[in-house]
């Protein structure tokens, strides 16, 4: 039953082939490389660069079992170079102009590797999970398409990101707690906690935002997505960036911290509302000293070609920390660290609320 419930997700994540890009004048069809034969120095704009003879045979339709010869350029900058060796899966893209086809050399072919460590992910998944791991890996799917379909679109259309963020992010909570948790007590007090540390994050990110003068176009993508669509609120598109980002740690929070109150109460019903609150809390305390250190670790971990940078050049503190680039970064990792931290106190407030309810319902029974 496990193998076919790996199948299934499986099947939903695999992606579409790459036959659904071809068209007659313009397509990218994968190939692998035959041989690699260097040829004669050129002089270019890099100075000097190698030029290899590249034979590939191509594996899909209308070019499938083709055999084409493409030069490649080797300039030394590993950017823009595309080092290949015999055996490798790459893409090719195919020119057709007045009846003359020509073959550029692309990229890689990154998908069978992809493809496979995601299956292994979704086997770790369930088969350790069990249902709980099939419900998180459908929950990480929705997700996906609710991001893709929903908020990527309205963002497009002109909506403010940060409203539309936090608006998603909070119905999505809503759906995926009930999905994984059920309908209860301590799924009920993760919602209001994951919702209001969501809601801090929003609002500190958007203070800060303005606060730091940040531009939002700190990014070469958000650069490149200016020239193409220029009626985008960048700045809003990053701090939505930061709410989606910080959704994760916060939803773990509030789920900890919920579940553990309940098994607080379950072992002691008659325990107090305010001692219930103080364990509940002390447990919340030890999960955002792990759970901030992720979220800010996760941030630092991709910034660090950033502080190289810096490091190398000599850069002094005072101009690192205002540049837009280490300011968004700054932003970005304290304002989801903030709304962490406020979700453990909100979900202690309702966790003990609704327990206590529990508790004076339970009472009225033996005394009727």
């Amino acid at each position: 039953m496990k193998v076919l419930l790996v199948l299934l997700a499986v099947s939903f994540l695999w992606p579409q082939s790459m036959d659904a890009y071809v068209t007659n004048e313009n397509s990218i069809v994968k190939g692998r490389v035959l041989e690699v034969v260097p040829g004669e120095s050129i002089v270019g704009s890099f100075g000097e660069m190698e030029v290899h003879n590249v034979t590939v045979r191509l594996l899909e339709k209308p070019y499938q079992d083709q055999v084409v010869m493409i030069s490649n350029l080797i300039t030394d900058q590993p950017y823009y170079d595309l080092v290949v060796e015999s055996g490798d899966r790459v893409l090719i893209q195919v020119e057709v102009t007045e009846g003359l086809v020509d073959y550029y050399l692309v990229d890689f072919a990154r998908e069978q590797s992809l493809m496979k460590l995601s299956f292994f992910f979704v086997l770790t998944l369930i088969v350790i999970g069990g249902i709980k791991g099939l419900k998180a890996l459908l929950s990480i799917m929705m997700m996906g398409l609710v991001i893709f379909y929903v908020l990527l679109p309205l963002v497009l259309n002109g909506y403010n990101p940060i409203v539309v963020t936090v608006s998603i992010c909070s119905f999505l909570t809503v759906l995926l707690l009930l999905f994984i948790g059920g309908v209860n007590r301590k799924t009920l007090a993760a919602m209001g906690g994951t919702v209001g540390g969501l809601v801090v994050a929003g609002v500190l990110s958007l203070w800060a935002g303005q606060a730091s003068y940040l531009t939002g176009l700190s990014s070469s993508e958000a650069q490149m997505l200016q020239f193409m669509e220029g009626s985008i609120d960048f700045r809003g598109l990053l701090l939505s960036g930061i709410i989606i980002g910080a959704l994760g740690a916060i939803l773990d929070v509030g789920m900890s911290v919920s579940s553990s109150m309940e098994q607080v109460w379950e072992a002691n019903p008659r325990i107090s509302c305010q001692e219930l609150m103080k364990r509940g809390l002390r447990v919340g305390r030890d999960v955002l000293g792990t759970m901030s250190n992720t979220l800010i670790l996760a941030y630092l971990g991709t910034s660090m070609p950033l502080l190289l940078l810096f490091q190398t050049n000599d850069v002094t503190w005072q101009k690192a920390i205002n540049l837009d680039l280490m300011a968004t970064e700054v932003v970005r990792a304290m304002a989801g660290s903030i709304g962490l931290a406020f979700a453990v106190p909100i979900t202690v407030v309702f966790a003990g609320v609704l327990l206590q309810r529990v508790k004076q319902d339970q009472s009225r029974v033996v005394d009727d």
